[in-house]
């Protein structure tokens, strides 16, 4: 299903625009590598063919539009008007393609319909040209960045607690993610790109695993027979996502907050860890599901490409505690 002409000239266009976005120094050639990027990722979305998945491309498509129009109105305004308003402009229309809050409801809608390798790619994929256009061309100072900022780390962590659905659950997650991903552009490009590249190594795994046993609700998890394997690798990747040290989930945390405190940012690093507590917190609501009333099935399999590539991920959350020896 995957491996078609047609999806590989997605890859190659959504590959295409994130360089396009990396290298440009102007607003407008990246607005156009945004809108190269909106189009490639179109047919992904429509990859499931049904009513369901066609109303949330929908959603996404005109969502996407509205941001970009906001995002070019802002910069072609910043001669008439004042250029501190124009330049929030660009912020609103790239906090509503990144799902930040409080502008995520579209991602909800539109998460919950999508199969877990497209929602992976939504996740993580999507949201890398925003993110650097935002630390290329917003104000990072302001206190709308902020409102973003503060509104994604405590929307993300609360509005998760309450999700049955899986999807719902990993985009909430992923929201909360977003406030820690601006924080560390905000901080540095180098500690922004860290995070975001953790993060979405990290993601996969569990990612792999879900998509793997067609799990769609967290209820459904005591019914299901998960091998031992894909039990631990969902435990250690998700406590990695949460953040919890020694993982390696938490190596990125841990330099965001240094760097805050350098800074005297101590209120937002007292937010941002209340947050990871409360992410963290419905990882582990997830995994006793899955662990305690679950039933685990043991088996010895032979060495395979994806059991080698599992095995790959979980050495990979268990790697964070040497490299902190290197900060």
């Amino acid at each position: 299903m995957w491996l078609t002409p047609s999806l590989l000239l997605m890859i190659l266009s959504i590959t295409s625009s994130i360089f396009l976005v990396l290298s440009s120094p102007s607003l407008f050639i990246s607005w156009v590598g945004l809108e190269l990027n909106t189009l490639a990722f179109l047919p992904i979305l429509l990859s499931s063919k049904n009513k369901l998945t066609s109303e949330s491309s929908i959603k996404y498509f005109l969502t996407q539009t509205l941001a970009s129009v906001i995002v070019i109105m802002g910069g072609l305004t910043v001669f008439i008007l004042q250029a501190e308003f124009s330049m929030t402009m660009v912020l609103f229309g790239l906090a509503i393609k990144l799902g930040a809050a409080p502008f995520h409801s579209w991602l909800v809608t539109v998460a919950e319909s999508l199969t877990w390798i497209p929602l992976f790619i939504l996740l993580t994929v999507q949201k890398l040209n925003p993110l650097f256009m935002v630390w290329s061309f917003s104000p990072m100072n302001s206190s709308f960045f902020y409102l973003i900022v503060f509104s994604s780390l405590i929307v993300g962590s609360l509005m998760g607690l309450a999700q049955t659905s899986t999807r719902a659950l990993m985009t909430f997650s992923s929201i909360s993610h977003v406030g820690w991903f601006l924080t560390g552009m905000a901080l540095s490009l180098e500690t922004g790109l860290l995070y975001f590249f953790i993060y979405s190594v990290i993601l996969l795994a569990p990612i792999l695993l879900l998509e793997h046993t067609n799990m769609s609700h967290i209820n459904q998890l005591p019914l299901i027979q998960v091998k031992l394997q894909n039990q631990s690798i969902l435990f250690f990747s998700l406590l990695s996502l949460g953040g919890l040290p020694p993982f390696l989930g938490f190596l990125p945390k841990w330099v965001i907050l240094q760097l805050s405190m350098t800074f005297s940012f101590y209120f937002l690093a007292l937010v941002m860890i209340t947050s990871s507590l409360f992410t963290l917190y419905f990882y582990l609501r997830l995994m006793f599901s899955a662990f305690i009333f679950g039933g685990v099935k043991i088996t010895q399999e032979k060495c395979t490409p994806t059991s080698f590539f599992s095995n790959f991920l979980l050495s990979l959350s268990l790697g964070g505690l040497s490299l902190i020896y290197f900060l």
